[in-house]
């Protein structure tokens, strides 16, 4: 049963028609819109770390995982910001390390609110353990002909409104739609990916807040997918969010501010379909430090 569901996850990789894996997927974007959209480099007024671990469809052999490694700025001006992406996803006999460099600018439309545009480029590196597999045809002209180790570049775009209590960003991932294999043989390309994502707060006291928000995922070829969530704070002390999915279930984090430079999360993806007897659901670690590198007040705690 587990080498099954091993080939399954493995062959989730190479299928045209299941495109999402491509990108990466997190449950706590809201805390790291940079990892989902270059236009929010420079957000936090001060040099923003984060690692995030996760680890999909935890039970089945051969799972997702994805860790990522966010570093971002403004640069003195505090018009123009840069960033750094460091990722490594790996599904089945698929790995792919990934390193990206950003680049933002904030056009001002007034002092609380304005419009940022971001670019960033980056490289992936495509490993392919063809041994690790099992096959019904042996003479498979991928897997036996083909070799393991490909390097492709990769391009994404964003624009974002930010105003005090709101922000709507759209991001385009992969323009230039690479091929991740090389071989005539196979069309496995990187598609294109675009992410559209919103949210708004609203102080209900002086102790809670309460934002709604959503991520709309979409590429020419894939269907829609929709995270809808709904987050309660308390003070400047902790987040509680509850999401939907489409087409899948469930999400449930929390996210601790110890104080105003140090934040830690979890989240916990729950299926409401065939994968919930399979599997013991995904797990998502999120620490996140911002280093107050311009010494001239502490970083600001974002409202979202």
């Amino acid at each position: 049963m587990m080498r099954k569901a091993y080939l399954i996850i493995a062959t989730i990789v190479w299928s045209n028609t299941i495109l999402a894996q491509q990108q990466g997927l997190y449950s706590q974007y809201m805390f790291n819109l940079f990892a989902i959209n270059p236009a929010w480099a420079g957000e936090a007024d001060a040099l923003a770390t984060s690692l995030t671990y996760r680890a999909q469809w935890v039970g089945f052999e051969g799972n997702p995982t994805t860790q990522l490694l966010s570093i971002h700025s403004p640069l003195p001006n505090k018009n123009m910001a840069v960033g750094l992406n460091i990722q490594n996803d790996e599904i089945g006999a698929r790995k792919a390390p990934s390193i990206a460099t950003a680049y933002s600018y904030k056009a001002r439309l007034s002092t609380s609110r304005h419009l940022s545009f971001g670019l960033q480029a980056g490289i992936i590196n495509y490993q392919y353990r063809w041994q690790d597999l099992q096959y019904r045809q042996r003479t498979d002209p991928v897997s036996f002909t083909t070799d393991g180790n490909k390097w492709i570049p990769s391009f994404d775009a964003g624009a974002m409104y930010i105003g005090p209590n709101s922000y709507i960003g759209l991001s385009a991932t992969s323009i230039n739609n690479s091929s991740i294999i090389a071989s005539s043989a196979s069309d496995a390309r990187l598609r294109t990916f675009f992410n559209l994502v919103a949210a708004r707060i609203w102080q209900l006291s002086d102790d809670w807040a309460l934002k709604p928000g959503f991520l709309l995922r979409k590429s020419l070829e894939s269907p829609y997918q929709a995270d809808l969530n709904l987050s309660t704070r308390f003070r400047d002390l902790f987040w509680l969010t509850a999401t939907y999915r489409s087409d899948f279930g469930a999400v449930f984090s929390t996210h601790i501010f110890v104080n105003r430079y140090f934040h830690f999360g979890y989240s916990y993806d729950l299926p409401l379909n065939d994968l919930l007897s399979q599997q013991s659901g995904t797990h998502e670690l999120f620490i996140g430090y911002d280093f107050n590198i311009y010494k001239s007040e502490a970083p600001k705690l974002k409202p979202f």
